[in-house]
């Protein structure tokens, strides 16, 4: 079975990972990552909203913050649980507490309510989604992004999460790099990522809605291999070398 990613989020979480410091080299700045405190809230979304400054009017309200997580994250915290486990808002600090940067991610929850009842666990502890990445403008190039990212994957690999993944528009080329300069496969247009649990095969592809989903594996000794069968190829992860022969046993058995 293959899905999409679309549907709204309950509660509303921040879709479209947006780095936006590629291309800006500075010294290294102090900062801390910590999970969004009371009182944060507004600072997440001046920040989601300096991210979207240059994203088109049409498909900016599908993409800025919900203000039900704004809200929660203001007067709660950046932690919401919901019926796949739990979405997390991470803020970048600098020495004065002041929020710097921000990184949201939670599970794909209409995705997973997609599939059968029985596959939903396994998939909320399977698969993570990076809504946005934002940093401040007068701070981006200085490693913000990377410290944010580096906490999140801490914590998913931590948790036994499989793979991280996120959705970037095709024309953003400096995201893109950005990804895959830190480890993130970017699939093709219409290119599945073909996940596998013990309730069965399911995959995730792209809306083709000019963005791309680029995948990162989050376990040790785990990388993102491709298969191209009679032309039509897709991602999978694999723990073997890529000339294993018990790799393309593996594959042919999912064939």
């Amino acid at each position: 079975m293959t899905t999409d990613t679309s549907g709204a989020h309950l509660p509303p979480a921040i879709p479209g990972g947006r780095p936006q410091d590629e291309g800006r080299h500075h010294a290294p700045f102090p900062c801390s990552v910590r999970i969004a405190a009371r009182g944060d809230g507004a600072a997440v979304g001046r920040l989601a909203g300096q991210a979207l400054e240059h994203t088109e009017e049409s498909v900016q309200p599908k993409v800025r913050p919900g203000k039900n997580l704004i809200a929660h994250i203001e007067t709660r915290g950046g932690v919401v649980r919901t019926r796949h486990g739990h979405t997390i808002c991470r803020v970048a600090a600098d020495q004065q507490d002041q929020v710097i940067g921000m990184i949201h991610v939670c599970p794909p929850l209409s995705w997973i309510d997609d599939h059968p009842m029985a596959m939903r666990p396994a998939l909320g502890q399977t698969v993570t989604e990076l809504g946005m990445l934002a940093v401040d403008p007068d701070h981006r190039g200085r490693g913000i992004g990377g410290s944010l990212l580096a906490a999140v994957e801490e914590d998913e690999r931590a948790r036994g999460v499989e793979v991280l993944f996120t959705k970037v528009a095709w024309n953003n080329w400096s995201s893109l790099r950005w990804y895959r300069r830190r480890g993130f496969t970017v699939a093709a247009p219409g290119e599945t990522f073909l996940i596998y649990t013990a309730c069965g095969e399911t995959g995730l592809t792209d809306l083709n809605d000019g963005h791309a989903l680029a995948y990162k594996p989050m376990q040790p000794g785990v990388s993102i291999r491709k298969h191209a069968p009679a032309g039509a190829s897709f991602l999978y992860l694999s723990s073997l070398p890529a000339d294993s022969k018990n790799r393309r046993l593996l594959i042919n058995q999912h064939l």
